[in-house]
């Protein structure tokens, strides 16, 4: 299988370069899949474990028949907690992406966001950028409070590893509190709720056995690659 990679430098409106990229076939690509990694990831040509799933979901989708955009996100301390300014740099880059190869945009369009990715889909989608999306996959993305959804998007699918436990501080001026622990058998069925638009999407929760917050094996027990389930989410193969 051969993937062709077109790589371009673009900058923000303060004038900071950062790179797109285009993974695509060599026949002509039946779908096109935007990819928004984890706060973990920032650049294309990084080396860390979430890097790598992400390129071997990029050459997966790419020998299904599609074509994947991505780009450099600004860096941050995965120590710290996320901030709004976070979810809107990474919002306002994916926008771009979106809106800088729409002449070469072909078949079904599905975006997939992990984590913090998926949380600046969420934002995007809530500005109506793209007008529409035929799939959106979000992956270790708990959605506390409503989003609605002003682009059309017929179906979510919120994706998760069974080992990626969600701790909560029912009173934050208490530090001796433990916090109460949730799986996502619980708190995926309260971020499905919170996803709304009109027509109202069809919401669906899927969890991944082993696995954890990116969907890397975690904990006890069998684990399983994540990689065959993503791509059938995505609706691009088998």
């Amino acid at each position: 299988m051969s993937v062709h990679r077109r790589v371009q430098w673009r900058r923000d409106p303060d004038g900071t370069a950062y790179r797109t990229r285009r993974s695509f076939p060599a026949a002509p690509a039946r779908s096109t899949v935007l990819l928004a990694g984890p706060g973990t990831v920032s650049v294309l040509d990084g080396d860390g474990r979430d890097d790598r799933l992400l390129a071997r979901l990029t050459d997966r989708l790419v020998a299904s028949g599609a074509q994947v955009l991505d780009c450099d996100m600004p860096a941050r301390d995965p120590k710290s907690p996320v901030s709004e300014e976070d979810v809107r740099a990474r919002a306002d880059r994916l926008e771009q992406l979106v809106e800088g190869n729409q002449h070469l945009t072909r078949g079904p369009l599905t975006l997939v966001g992990f984590s913090l990715g998926g949380q600046a889909l969420l934002r995007l989608l809530g500005s109506g950028a793209p007008r529409q999306a035929d799939r959106v996959v979000l992956v270790g993305t708990v959605v506390d409070e409503d989003v609605f959804l002003a682009s059309r998007v017929p179906s979510v699918e919120l994706v998760y590893g069974s080992n990626d436990l969600v701790g909560y501080l029912v009173d934050d001026s208490d530090p001796s509190q433990k916090p109460a622990v949730f799986d996502p058998g619980v708190y995926g069925d309260w971020s499905a709720r919170h996803v709304i638009g009109t027509p109202t999407p069809a919401v669906r929760v899927h969890v991944l056995d082993g696995l954890g917050h990116t969907l890397h094996p975690c904990g006890p027990g069998p684990s399983r690659d994540p990689l065959p389930a993503l791509t059938s989410l995505v609706g691009v193969g088998p």
